[in-house]
């Protein structure tokens, strides 16, 4: 399983299959009553991005996509089964919102409301098909906002699930891809496989409650104040340039290009996990401290900082859940060796505080911050982001291959990372600007990374376990 791009996608040609709620479910769905719990910060976030999108006339990207092949015959009327089964067991997915003015409402279906139905479209082109599709149907405010199909062939079929980002993250996609096969194949002793998961909703209440108890005092607060003040009262840019023009509002975005590369091989990985092994620490600690080692050889910079993504899942507690699970945190640490060996104490530090700074919702902290006047209100915008997620821990699901995650392609003025490890090593993925100097700036910083990583190997003498 990787993350990268659309364009990765190449399944061969095959009958295209979609799902599509019943007319039962449509109208049960426009008769939802107004649920209590309101959309998360996040959500809120998401849903005012795209509106002003659609204002701007752009076609909605706001989405995620999980692909995968699975080498057995379709049957379209057991994935139905399937998937309803599914939606029903995720109270987010049964969920949509609706405007009311300026009032965004969520509204839930039912449990016994839900019902998929297949329709077959023949042999048409399935990129097409997608690109078509995932733009309408995996939005917000419709139900579901999310889609499901198939291009199938006799002997195997590649199945997609794409949704909105509201109601999903890259684990979602991931966990989902997973749940829907185990649930198709009728494995009941899956983890995944159970009637109702913990509800995102709840979710959404617990993080509410938190955010009305923060204080000047609380650690989120506390961390990002520090790393904040210390950045000049915003989260630094990319290290390199990214080839953007500046209007009267800042930066004007361009059309991303998606743009990944390894980092390590599996030999290499095991090394740098081994050193943090020795350093009482994780391998994310490493790729930071080697970030902020890379920055620092590109322009000089002696502070590095950036926004952490955090998964708010934990292994007893919204494991399996479909959501977006999901709060950010600061990270910021002087650079002070020449070696990663030599920072990597200081990387793991800044680590373990931003960890603690991200039981406290991002919003809640921001806004203590932005009432102060402390920081700069674009910081909340579309800061530099990394995002650190070791596959290994998620289920592989038996007899499939090439499983892909992508999300839809907008614009950005920035160049935020996914860095991902797996058996085989590190990948590194970033939505960049689609233009010439982003392309050759992000050559040199990947490239900057992996002559840090691989030299921390080479003057490494511990031994891999």
């Amino acid at each position: 399983m990787r993350l990268g791009a659309a364009r990765e996608w190449t399944p061969a040609a095959g009958d295209v299959v979609c799902w599509t709620p019943s007319e039962r479910s449509l109208t049960a769905a426009a008769a939802a009553p107004p649920h209590p719990v309101g959309p998360s910060f996040l959500q809120q976030d998401h849903i005012s991005s795209t509106l002003r999108h659609r204002e701007a006339g752009r076609e909605h990207r706001g989405f995620t996509c999980s692909v995968v092949t699975v080498h057995e015959d379709l049957d379209a009327q057991r994935m139905a089964r399937a998937l309803t089964d599914f939606v029903r067991a995720h109270e987010g997915l049964r969920s949509s919102f609706r405007l009311d003015g300026s009032a965004v409402s969520r509204y839930v279906v039912d449990v016994t409301d839900v019902d998929f139905t297949a329709s077959v479209l023949g042999a048409i082109n399935p990129l097409e098909h997608l690109a078509q599709r995932l733009p309408t149907a995996a939005v917000f405010d419709s139900w579901p906002g999310c889609a499901f199909g198939a291009v199938a062939r006799p002997g195997s079929f590649d199945l997609y699930y794409g949704v909105d980002h509201a109601y999903g993250d890259g684990a979602s996609q991931i966990l989902g891809i997973a749940e829907i096969l185990a649930r198709y194949r009728g494995s009941l002793d899956n983890p995944l496989v159970i009637d109702v998961h913990d509800s995102f909703l709840e979710h959404v209440g617990a993080e509410s409650a938190r955010a009305a108890q923060i204080s000047p005092q609380s650690p989120g607060v506390t961390e990002w104040r520090w790393v904040l003040g210390r950045s000049g009262g915003t989260i630094p840019a990319c290290p390199l340039p990214l080839g953007l023009d500046s209007g009267a509002g800042g930066v004007i975005p361009q059309p991303v290009y998606i743009h990944s590369d390894d980092l390590a091989d599996s030999a290499t990985t095991a090394r740098l996990a081994a050193l943090a092994s020795a350093h009482h620490t994780s391998m994310a600690a490493v790729i930071y401290a080697a970030l902020g080692l890379a920055q620092r050889a590109l322009n000089g910079a002696e502070w590095y900082a950036t926004a952490t993504v955090v998964s708010t899942r934990r292994a007893d507690e919204y494991a399996g859940s479909q959501g977006w699970f999901c709060n950010f945190a600061p990270l910021g640490f002087e650079v002070t060796g020449d070696a990663l060996v030599e920072v990597l104490d200081d990387a793991a530090a800044a680590l373990a505080r931003s960890r603690t700074a991200a039981d406290d919702p991002v919003h809640a902290a921001l806004s203590v911050l932005l009432a102060e006047g402390s920081i700069d209100p674009a910081v909340v915008a579309s800061p530099q982001m990394v995002t650190y997620l070791d596959l290994r821990w998620f289920p592989a699901p038996p007899a499939t291959s090439d499983l892909l995650v992508f999300t839809g392609e907008g614009r950005t003025g920035n160049a935020s990372l996914w860095i991902t490890r797996d058996v085989d090593g590190l990948r590194i993925a970033t939505q960049r600007p689609d233009n010439p100097v982003a392309a050759d700036s992000v050559r040199r910083w990947f490239h900057t990374l992996r002559t840090i990583l691989a030299a921390a190997v080479a003057a490494d003498t511990v031994e891999v376990g």
